[in-house]
């Protein structure tokens, strides 16, 4: 996800603190973790000016004191931040535009930059009544907007009214020709291309998503076709990776696949995480879903997370239970709903040379049961998630639960933990790169 990230409560809390009082523009100054290789910005603070820092300010413009900008330069060289300049239009119908006046303002503030801090890529970003605009600070590079929480919204989208494939003339007609384009423009990362990953993969293509990245270490055996979608006796042996960009391809020919065969635990492919725009997790490593919770708050790129399991004892099914949660700014993430298994995550972080030495690892994995229909129910519940997210539909769910024995599928809430490491501004949340993320440095495969 190129352009501006920041949570939807940073930019609620913006919009209410300056434009309560519209009698005049005003100003707040943020700070942002950028990525220039991706040209990715997460804004990690903000906060408004106080009066003191103003030069002058009326109802068309607003100055700060060069002591203002000073204090800002050297925080953010300090900090290895970008600076965001932040002022508004609070006359502005629909999207603000920025204007002649802030073309000469920040041409000067560019110059400032130029000569004191020239690496640290400041934007700027107008806010009205009803959205925002940033760019990049005097050169006028528009750079996307957007805002990451219950949903994942392009603050500056402007609009799409045309679609031009027939072929979802159907889900038009369900959620409009924007809400479609969302879903093409998006840069979807899957982890897990079995069972439930093989079915979300399949509906995301259907669905028209044009651009997925799916990763998973396996190859094809027989035990998996009975839930593989896409996938046949010919091809055992093969990568799931290849049969997911297969059936896409058959599927939606238009589409992009990139298939990884790899671990998303290992750091040559974590670092990758924060360029993507939405992440199904589908897989059952513990070790994947605490990388990618945590990179969901850390990067602000919205994922959901699936699973389900059949329990069987002396020979009868007693349990059949699924989970679909969603985990992205403001929602609880998988720590805070006990969703984690730390011993098991250190087990799968270790290396094969590890796990050979590592006396409390024993014994072969055992397969557990999987049914395709079950992997279908919760991919389903995902996908529905993620189209709530994106495209505006009314499916408000965030975090479900089912029973597969009572045939209940149930509205869960789950509260955030004060001051937690994963999805708290006291932990990753925003922190971009700054932020460790726990990853496997020497490569290695899932138990």
């Amino acid at each position: 996800m190129s352009g501006l990230r920041l949570t939807d409560a940073a930019y609620a809390g913006l919009r209410d603190a300056l434009l309560a009082d519209r009698s005049t523009e005003r100003c707040a100054l943020g700070y942002a973790r950028h990525d220039p290789a991706a040209m990715r910005w997460v804004l990690e603070s903000a906060e408004p000016a106080s009066a003191s820092a103003y030069e002058h300010r009326d109802r068309v413009s607003a100055t700060l004191r060069p002591a203002a900008v000073l204090d800002a330069a050297n925080r953010a060289r300090r900090a290895g931040l970008s600076p965001v300049f932040i002022h508004t239009h609070p006359d502005a119908s629909g999207l603000p535009d920025f204007s002649e006046i802030d073309d000469r303002g920040e041409a000067e503030l560019k110059a400032y930059f130029d000569r004191r801090a020239r690496d640290v890529a400041p934007l700027a970003m107008v806010m009205g009544p009803e959205g925002a605009r940033a760019r990049r600070l005097g050169l006028g590079e528009p750079v996307d907007l957007w805002t990451v929480g219950r949903d994942l919204v392009r603050i500056d989208d402007p609009g799409i009214k045309d679609c031009a494939a027939a072929r979802h003339d159907r889900q038009v007609r369900a959620f409009g020709a924007a809400g479609q384009a969302r879903i093409a423009r998006l840069r979807i990362l899957v982890v897990g291309a079995g069972g439930t990953g093989s079915a979300t993969i399949q509906q995301l293509a259907h669905l028209g998503a044009t651009d997925l990245t799916v990763i998973d270490p396996d190859c094809v055996e027989e035990s998996n076709l009975n839930r593989l979608i896409g996938a046949t006796p010919a091809d055992i042996g093969q990568p799931k990776v290849e049969i997911a960009r297969r059936m896409v391809a058959a599927i939606h020919p238009g589409a992009r696949v990139e298939p990884i065969v790899g671990d998303i635990v290992d750091a040559r492919h974590v670092e990758r995480i924060g360029a993507f725009d939405f992440i199904f997790l589908c897989t059952d490593s513990h070790a994947s879903r605490a990388v990618i919770c945590q990179a969901a708050y850390q990067f602000l790129v919205p994922a959901i997370d699936m699973g389900v399991s059949i329990t069987v004892a002396a020979g009868a099914v007693t349990h059949i239970t699924g989970r679909t949660q969603m985990l992205a700014p403001g929602l609880a993430c998988l720590s805070c709903t006990g969703a984690l298994d730390a011993e098991q995550i250190r087990r799968e972080m270790l290396t094969p040379e590890q796990r050979a030495a590592d006396p409390y690892v024993t014994g072969a994995h055992v397969p557990q049961p999987a049914v395709v229909s079950l992997n279908s129910s919760m991919a389903s519940l995902a996908v529905t998630m993620f189209l709530g997210a994106v495209t505006g539909t009314p499916a408000n769910a965030r975090y479900q639960r089912y029973d597969g024995i009572q045939g209940v599928v149930r509205l869960m809430a789950a509260d955030l933990r004060p001051g937690c490491v994963t999805c708290s501004a006291n932990g990753a949340l925003a922190k971009a790169a700054s932020w460790p993320l726990p990853v496997r440095r020497n490569g290695g495969s899932h138990g």
